[in-house]
């Protein structure tokens, strides 16, 4: 008998995370496809066949599934850039590593980078569970570490000067993503004004932050 409940809790646990799992699916699309302000509950319940109600038993508002796509992202992006921690090259080619792979995640994933942006937004993050949102937290930390780590490892080499590699990993991460907002929101200073490749802008932004740390010789 209690076989039976088992199988059948077991059962129903199963069937819970698929749905889930296909909400998560539907949002993704209709959020890639609209955005967040554009997009509603009743789009993302009828791409994956369920009633309103449903969706609200599962994500109890359009920010909290707006929030876990971003989660998504982060994560990929984690581990991506795990990847590149534990590999036996110099700091600074590690950092151009780092560089590399930011930029290749944004052309492969534009949708996820621009959710990731907005969902820092306050009206979004207002309505996300806390927990959601730490998680998100916690694992942007892990991204910035990783390039933390990297800094100080080059500190202790001597290939750079004493920092602090929290804050200059800080630095590196807004910088990065300062130069591809601007690129991605404004065209015309893309094209018209600026003339040069993003990849162009973000090598030399790197090369001026390695120039400040390399330790004079």
């Amino acid at each position: 008998m209690n076989n039976g409940h088992t199988t059948t809790a077991l059962r129903r646990q199963k069937e819970q995370a698929e749905r889930r799992k296909s909400i998560l699916k539907a949002a993704r699309e209709v959020f890639f496809k609209k955005g967040f302000k554009a997009s509603t509950i009743e789009e993302i319940a009828g791409r994956c066949g369920l009633a309103k109600g449903t969706i609200y038993l599962y994500f109890k508002c359009k920010e909290e599934l707006y929030v876990s796509i971003m989660r998504e992202g982060l994560g990929l992006l984690k581990k991506e850039l795990g990847k590149i921690a534990g590999l036996p090259l110099q700091s600074d080619v590690l950092l151009l590593h780092v560089l590399q792979t930011y930029f290749a995640f944004y052309r492969k994933n534009r949708k996820y980078f621009r959710i990731m942006f907005l969902s820092s937004q306050p009206d979004v993050r207002e309505l996300a569970p806390d927990k959601l949102l730490r998680e998100c937290m916690d694992t942007a930390r892990d991204c910035l570490r990783t390039v933390s780590d990297i800094v100080e490892k080059g500190i202790t080499s001597g290939l750079f000067r004493t920092v602090n590699p929290w804050v200059v990993a800080n630095i590196l991460w807004s910088t990065i993503n300062g130069i591809i907002m601007s690129c991605e929101q404004d065209s015309i200073y893309r094209e018209e004004i600026l003339g040069m490749e993003i990849e162009e802008i973000l090598r030399e932004s790197l090369d001026l932050a390695l120039n400040g740390l390399r330790r004079a010789t």
